[in-house]
Order: structure tokens, then C-alpha cells, then sequence
């Protein structure tokens, strides 16, 4: 039997050094992909003309599908309350203010949605496991930390559309805490994104950063052991605090670090499920992220077809 032909969308997601554009099926099937740096320069229009032409190079490998219906974006960035621009984004300040909703839908003709990163990648891990857990939270690390709550099949919104700054959770009150960028000691963001993990790691020796630490870790080289315990001691500090204002069932793990270093996930969980607080469930699980560095475009994509569904 034929199978019926699939509904497309278009997800983008746009992170601080890469940018990756998808076409996926309402299955969240990739059908074709590409992934370049973001552009660095101070015009948002860069990003637009980028963005347009991969998306006339993406129509071209996936002419035997149906056209996109609409195109959903993801931006590490705090979004205007209609989520048709970006007030702030640390890392991209020159798409602040950009009406990058209108820029795509002039361009291309589709309905274009915007959301959060983290929204866009959480959305697609949920998906992935066919919407079932009740609770659901994802956290990304990366070059920053953020997450999304999904609870009964909707999105938790609040401060910016997102669950607020789970990054900035205060995970280290030592007196000589690592100094966050948002002018706090010892956030979460501070202690395991990929720039604070990196500058921890050359100062234990590893001049590399943690690119090769996962197979340092896993040969049972002292160093790396004690650098994975002590980043996921920490680490676990936020994963109960999820875990306390939740009550998750599922809590998965994704984006750039956690790619490199699984291990800091697996152990950290670990040591949340050790940790003896009787509010996390014995039957949480924290997992990794199951598509990778899709997960972004995946959820992108398909938060695109839910607002057809929804329009």
C-alpha cells in the first residue's frame, strides 16, 4: 500500500556560531537539511538573505514532496509578547529589533512563526517520544543553558514566552563562584555552559577544552573523572531544582555540550537520583536527547504545522 504523501514545513534553528535550516515531514521526518555559521556581521538583513537562499536550495532537493506550508524559527533570544521580533539575544545582538517574522513571510510567501531555542528543541525531544510523558522538561547547554516544560501537551509559558531563565538557577554559593554575564555568582549558565566548561577545562590542562574529554572519562583518566564529577556535582544542583518545581517524569538533556560530554548528563543524573530528596520521583528519568543536533529544526518545524492547526 502507498503510503499518503506528508504535509512539509520548514524549521530553522539559529544558534550563536551555527545556523541550521530543515524541511521535515508532519512526522518530524528530516527531509533535507542544511547546516552553515551564522552569519557575524551587524546587519540582520545578512541572516534574511542567508535564510531565504538555503530555503530556495532546500525546495530544489525536496521537489517531489508537497511545498512547506510554513516556516517555524528558533532564536537563543528573549522574543517581543506577539513573538514577531527579538528584543535580546546576547550572542546575536544584531537581529535585536529585526521584524524577522515579516522579513520571511515577504520573502517566501509562508505563514512564519518564531519561538525560543530551547521552546523549538524542547518541542521536537517531546515529539519524538510520540507527546506521551505528562511532564516534560528539557534542558539545552550549549554556549548558554535554557529549557521548556511541556505539561499535558502544552507548552509552559511565563516570563518571555519561556519558563523563565532556568539557566541563571543558582547552582554554586561559594564565595568564589564564577560571576554569570547577568551580573549573579554561580548560575547554572556560569558553571556548565560550553565557554565556562571550556575555560575550566585548559585550566585543568586539557588544552582542548572538553572536545576530547568524554574519551578521556570513559579510559578512567583521573583528571577528566574528577572534571566530569565536579561540572555534573553542580549540574545536579539544577536538574533537582527542575525536578522540585515540576514533578517531571521525563527530564532530557540536549545541545552542543552535552553532544561532546554525555557523560556529564549521565553522571549527573545519577547524582540526582542519589541525592535522598523524597520530591524526586524514583521514577523520573533523565535522558539524552534522542535527535541530536536536529532536535532544533525537528521542533521548529513542527511547532510551524501546529500553528496551521491552530490558525
Amino acid at each position: 500500500m502507498t503510503e499518503p504523501q506528508r504535509r512539509t514545513f520548514v524549521g530553522v534553528d539559529i544558534g550563536g556560531t551555527r545556523t541550521r535550516m530543515a524541511i521535515v515531514d508532519d512526522l518530524g521526518r528530516v527531509l533535507a537539511d542544511r547546516e552553515e555559521p551564522t552569519p557575524t556581521g551587524n546587519f540582520g538583513e545578512d541572516l534574511v538573505e542567508r535564510l531565504v537562499a538555503t530555503y530556495h536550495v532546500l525546495l530544489g532537493e525536496t521537489d517531489a514532496y508537497p511545498n512547506p506550508e510554513a516556516i517555524g524559527v528558533g532564536i537563543p533570544g528573549i522574543l517581543e509578547p506577539a513573538r514577531t521580533a527579538v528584543i535580546r539575544a546576547v550572542n546575536l545582538p544584531f537581529i535585536e529589533g529585526l521584524p524577522l517574522q515579516d522579513r520571511l513571510v515577504e520573502r517566501t510567501g509562508l505563514r512564519t512563526i518564531l519561538d525560543s531555542d530551547a521552546v523549538a528543541a524542547g518541542w521536537g525531544e517531546y515529539c519524538a517520544r510520540e507527546r506521551e510523558p505528562r511532564r516534560f522538561g528539557y534542558l539545552t547547554i550549549g554556549t548558554g543553558v535554557g529549557g521548556t516544560i511541556i505539561l499535558n501537551g502544552e507548552i509552559l509559558r511565563h516570563a518571555h514566552n519561556t519558563i523563565g531563565h532556568v539557566g541563571h538557577l543558582i547552582c554554586d554559593t561559594s564565595v568564589d563562584a564564577p560571576l554569570c554575564s547577568c551580573g549573579t555568582r554561580g548560575c547554572l549558565e556560569a558553571i556548565v555552559a560550553g565557554t565556562a566548561l571550556n575555560e575550566s577545562a585548559r585550566k585543568m590542562g586539557f588544552e582542548e577544552g572538553i572536545d576530547h574529554i568524554e574519551s578521556e572519562y570513559q579510559d578512567g583518566e583521573p583528571s577528566a573523572v574528577s572534571f566530569v564529577n565536579e561540572a555534573a556535582r553542580r549540574l545536579s544542583f539544577g536538574l533537582i531544582d527542575l525536578a522540585h518545581l515540576f514533578a517531571l517524569d521525563v527530564l532530557v538533556a540536549g545541545g552542543g555540550v552535552v553532544q561532546v560530554l554525555p557523560s556529564l548528563v549521565r553522571t549527573a543524573g545519577r547524582i540526582a537520583a542519589e541525592s535522598g530528596s523524597t520530591l524526586v520521583a524514583d521514577s523520573m528519568r533523565i535522558e539524552l536527547c534522542a535527535l541530536g543536533g536536529y532536535a532544533g529544526v525537528v521542533g521548529a518545524g513542527l511547532l510551524a504545522a501546529e500553528s496551521i492547526s491552530a490558525a
